[in-house]
């Protein structure tokens, strides 16, 4: 996989872009859509090794803008830990074995989450009451699906939209999770020679149409109530939960 067509790359950048878009619109997104694209042009484990540099340079730039940035990370930096510890297995996971279930695992999470409301005998409010719990189990979580099929981000969601922190801190709490959970995966990838200078030389390029495309959705997100924001993210995560389960069936 290390020599690409014209039209592939092109069409690469493009995803990328519109990645960027979604990340900068949501505060998160940017794997959830360009991996699943990427991965019909190439596979799984390659997709996720092209989006590690765009990957960082937007959850980089996410977690930074605003301001605030030391109530945020001094509440939430232990999700972001064990989001670490998790991305180091998950990553394991992913060259070892089929990380496939994990998809129909994680849209499972995300139907009874959504469903919530109606299914009485759910309650989530345990996730506020017990928040260094749920946080360590929502770190953990996201960074293992991170990854194995580089989509965390829905657990993370869940735990932030369960503590009704403002859009600013989900933000920039959920950008510092991924950005160590997307690190640890890079030097993971490098220590057992999965990363090779191709992939990562062409990964550079694309973190710059990722970036592009991050300012124009951090335009619209400014345009946002928070309200609004958080019906949006709802929204997000049943276009994901689908998503998993045809990814899932796909390639059964």
């Amino acid at each position: 996989m290390d020599a690409y067509l014209l039209n592939e790359i092109l069409i690469a950048l493009l995803v990328v872009a519109f990645a960027g878009v979604v990340h900068g619109t949501f505060g998160l997104g940017f794997p959830m859509v360009a991996t699943p694209v990427l991965a019909l042009l190439t596979d799984v484990q390659t997709a996720i090794l092209l989006t590690l540099a765009p990957n960082i340079a937007v959850n980089l730039w996410s977690m930074l803008r605003g301001g605030n940035l030391r109530e945020s990370v001094g509440r939430f930096w232990p999700v972001a830990v064990w989001m670490l510890v998790g991305s180091a297995i998950g990553t394991l996971i992913l060259v070892a074995m089929d990380p496939n279930p994990f998809r129909l695992l994680l849209a499972a999470v995300i139907v009874l989450y959504l469903m919530g409301d109606r299914l009485k005998r759910l309650d989530w409010s345990w996730i506020a009451r017990h928040p260094h719990a749920s946080g360590t189990g929502a770190g953990f979580l996201g960074g293992l699906l991170g990854g194995t099929v580089n989509v965390g981000g829905p657990a993370l969601m869940i735990y932030f939209l369960e503590m009704r922190v403002s859009p600013l801190v989900m933000v920039q709490a959920i950008n510092l999770a991924f950005l160590l959970g997307k690190s640890t995966q890079a030097v993971t990838f490098g220590v057992l020679g999965v990363l090779t200078p191709a992939l990562l030389l062409l990964s550079l390029p694309l973190g710059v149409m990722a970036l592009i495309g991050l300012r124009s959705g951090m335009w619209l997100r400014d345009r946002f109530s928070a309200d609004a924001y958080r019906g949006w993210l709802r929204g997000l995560l049943w276009f994901l939960g689908a998503l998993l389960v045809l990814q899932f069936f796909r390639d059964l």
